[in-house]
């Protein structure tokens, strides 16, 4: 977990442009494992809030926008300026320029995640680009909006990497089937809308050891043939989806310092697995190596980190 917030630690993670001559502008960044929480604002020389435009991320990066104070206008995908409104969440991808106008006193918050912790587990990686450039209101996007505003508050305490991608990634991916079920899908689109509601619903029910094929196309409202033919369109099975996501979630528990108290079986078994044995093989098979190993090397790595003499110095300070 980041120190605390820096505004040094943005420089290669995101580059804000200022608009006019003699303004700068302002990123602090506070860092959780793989994620980065945002707070942007356009700095006059003398300290005021000014007029700043071309956010851009290392492509790769989802960046999630909140305005929390003023106003200020983004360049949607049809190159028209739209204005931010509270309770609405702006999506962007890494790779290109964001344009932002923020009037004056503006300020917004964020969050910068690694498209491969959100996508396909999350939502699928055709959702996210369709969804880029976008300012997403109604539904759940009132509440991914509060939780952007909390995370980016001084005094607020940081959850872990894993619990603030899940709150994060879960969020969204609310948010932006709300936006499709809006409306009627487009023609072509109606495989991808049941692909998000299939992998909501594992996602929701992974730690239920009794979960099957049959009972996610039931719940979903498809046929287990119909099912099993996306999954076959993607490269992967049913069951080899709930095996990455029931390990997953025990990857994220065996790092969690917080779970250091609870044996692997209880990790396994709060995940869906019946079987101990089997989770053992299923966990080396895609992680190159065994739940007690690689936990004894996450306690071996916090410990090294403690010892190192720059920690020490800041833990000191």
């Amino acid at each position: 977990m980041g120190l605390g917030w820096n505004a040094e630690s943005a420089r290669g993670i995101l580059r804000w442009s200022a608009g006019p001559i003699g303004r700068r502008s302002g990123i602090e960044t506070k860092t959780v494992g793989e994620v980065t929480l945002l707070r942007l604002a356009a700095l006059d020389d003398g300290g005021g809030i000014g007029h700043a435009e071309g956010l851009t991320a290392p492509r790769g990066l989802v960046v999630l926008l909140a305005l929390t104070y003023a106003d200020c206008a983004f360049r949607g995908p049809d190159e028209r300026l739209r204005r931010m409104r509270r309770k609405e969440v702006l999506l962007a991808l890494g790779g290109a320029p964001l344009v932002l106008r923020p009037e004056t006193g503006a300020r917004l918050v964020g969050v910068a995640i690694p498209s491969h912790l959100l996508a396909p587990r999350f939502v699928s990686a055709e959702r996210l680009r369709a969804g880029a450039q976008m300012s997403h209101a109604g539904g759940v996007a009132p509440l991914l909006y509060d939780l952007l505003a909390k995370l980016s508050a001084r005094e607020s305490v940081t959850p872990g990497a894993g619990p603030l991608v899940d709150a994060v990634g879960g969020l969204l991916s609310a948010t932006l089937e709300d936006r499709y079920a809006a409306g009627p899908p487009a023609r072509g689109e109606a495989a991808a809308v049941r692909r998000d509601q299939i992998a909501r619903h594992m996602r929701r029910h992974f730690a239920d050891p009794g979960l099957s094929a049959a009972e996610v196309a039931a719940a979903v409202g498809v046929s287990r043939r119909y099912l099993h033919r996306l999954f076959a369109e993607d490269g992967r099975s049913f069951r080899e989806e709930l095996i990455a996501l029931r390990i997953e979630a025990c990857l994220r528990a065996l790092l969690d310092a917080n779970q250091v108290e609870l044996t692997i079986a209880e990790i396994a078994f709060a995940a869906g697995y019946a079987d101990i044995s089997q989770f053992n093989r299923h966990f080396r098979r895609l992680k190159g190596t065994t739940p007690s190993e690689l936990r004894r090397a996450a306690a071996l790595e916090r410990v090294a980190a403690e010892r190192r003499p720059g920690r020490a110095r800041t833990a000191a300070a």
